[in-house]
């Protein structure tokens, strides 16, 4: 099965439009090598040329005075699109980023086409405030306002699902957008936005995309004081550089960046659950998660029936080809990715750390990993891999749990197994992460929202919260008084 190469283009105005003289840079195939696409590269230029376009339709196309209803009716259609192209889409990105077919399939591209139909309805749902605080001639006003201009920088990771989570909620607020993929999956990306193309109801130049790298294109956009809020999803560094780039105007941001996930594991748990969920947040889409279960943290009783449950299925785990529908952990994005991993990996033995299991490397196949006997300060206890590699570390108790977990610089998703409720409830509100399951691991939904702390992020994304990262507060107040309320004072001062 093959994914036919494409010559992709830059989105502005509702164009599609080639490079500027910048360059080009090639994505592959994930499975062979093959070039799958071919995408100019967007120098100031074009990034410029994309800001203006979705100024203007901010300014002057209507859209952001459009009846919430309309908008909607823009993301239902959007949704719609999305189903009807579905397989299409999830044998892009499993070609392009390597996530196995059927998790391509019915986690991200069915997941992207249900968020667009949340983002529907959370349009209608915006609502401003009056406050019942205020003298009786005064009313009080809170009103929500799109933000403006936004720029969506999208990972290699969920390249069509991801985009969707800042698409969705921007467009429902009445935002317009210039939206950059990833380099790695420019492709998959690509895919959804030409979905835009003759959208009912959508006005040129409300939706953009330029293709590039972070320098120029990323930090172009960034930059350009035409933009009004970041949205980005990536490394922890590339959002320490948005924040200083924004910072010069002022911009919003929202960053969802790494994790490093912990799993609280005790005896009184149900094993095999823990077992069959671990091993799965653990290696899905071989490890490329921000919320991969990558620290499991065991009860000191329990360690050694859990470390060989866990080993036994990880042996289980059918690795292959992603565009084969039997494959469950698929190559990597990238070699670029492979060589993070296999340096991670090698620090293991100056760490005292053991590789109770697999640890091989053939060519984008990273072998489902387990590491032991590593300290929880080690490179790669500490480092987010980005692979299939999970550390298991023993606890006494649940004070030990707990200062393992939180002794991370990020807080983006954890999980507690147990039986014990008072246990777990104890247990998530000391866990310091945006997310926190109990016996279970890696539930989304459109619905509820999703961001760190710590150093894996700002802001939100998902449900209402979501919603208002895309929206600016204004207060207006009304005085139906004839005389000014301070005339009184004014007087007696005379």
């Amino acid at each position: 099965m093959t994914v036919a190469q494409i010559s992709a283009q830059h989105l502005i105005g509702g164009e599609w439009v080639s490079g500027d003289g910048e360059g080009e840079f090639e994505s592959h195939s994930t499975s062979d090598g093959s070039v799958i696409a071919r995408a100019p590269i967007a120098g100031p230029e074009i990034v410029d040329r994309a800001v203006q376009s979705a100024r203007r339709a901010f300014a002057e196309s209507g859209w952001k005075e459009r009846r919430a209803a309309d908008r909607a009716a823009v993301l239902l259609e959007l949704g719609r699109r999305i189903d009807e192209a579905a397989e299409d889409l999830a044998r892009l990105v499993a070609a392009e980023m390597g996530k196995p077919l059927r998790l391509a399939l019915d986690r991200e591209i069915r997941g992207a086409a249900d968020k667009c139909r949340y983002f529907a309805g959370a349009a209608r749902a915006i609502e401003g405030e009056v406050t019942g605080a205020s003298p009786a001639h005064i009313l009080d006003i809170t009103v929500p306002n799109p933000i403006g201009v936004c720029a969506l920088i999208i990972p290699w990771n969920d390249p069509v699902d991801l985009a969707v989570r800042k698409l969705g909620a921007a467009l429902a607020a009445g935002c317009t957008v210039v939206v950059k993929p990833s380099e790695e999956t420019p492709a998959s990306t690509e895919a959804l936005m030409r979905l835009f193309d003759d959208l009912p109801g959508l006005p040129p130049g409300v939706v953009n995309m330029v293709h590039g790298p972070g320098d120029p294109t990323g930090e172009a956009l960034v930059a350009h004081p035409g933009i009004d809020k970041v949205s980005f999803t990536g490394s922890t560094a590339t959002g320490r550089a948005i924040m200083r780039t924004a910072s010069g105007t002022l911009k919003k941001i929202s960053l969802e960046c790494g994790g490093k996930a912990p799993c609280l594991v005790f005896a009184d748990c149900y094993l095999d659950k823990a077992l069959d969920a671990l091993s799965y947040g653990a290696f899905l889409y071989g490890g490329q998660s921000c919320t991969a279960a990558t620290r499991i943290i065991v009860e000191d009783s329990l360690y050694d029936r859990f470390l060989e449950g866990l080993s036994e299925r990880a042996r289980g785990l059918a690795v292959g080809d992603p565009l084969d529908e039997k494959t469950l952990i698929g190559p990597l994005v990238s070699e670029r990715q492979v060589e993070r991993v296999r340096d991670l990996l090698a620090s293991i033995d100056g760490d005292g750390g053991t590789l109770h299991l697999g640890g091989s490397i053939e060519g984008l196949h990273v072998e489902p990993t387990i590491v032991t006997d590593v300290s929880p300060q080690s490179r790669v206890a500490q480092q987010e891999v980005f692979g299939p590699v999970v550390c298991v570390f023993r606890a006494a108790d649940e004070e030990e749990a707990v200062s393992i977990a939180n002794g991370v610089r990020f807080g983006l998703g954890a999980s507690v197994w147990t039986a014990d409720i008072t246990r777990a409830l104890r247990l998530t509100r000391r866990l310091e992460a945006g997310d926190v399951w109990v016996n279970t691991h890696y539930i989304r939904q459109s619905e509820t929202p999703f961001g760190g702390w710590k150093e894996s992020g700002i802001g939100r994304e998902l449900g209402m919260a979501g919603m208002k990262e895309y929206l600016a507060y204004k207060r207006i107040a009304f005085d139906t008084l004839p005389d000014f309320h301070l005339r009184t004072w004014w007087e007696g001062q005379g």
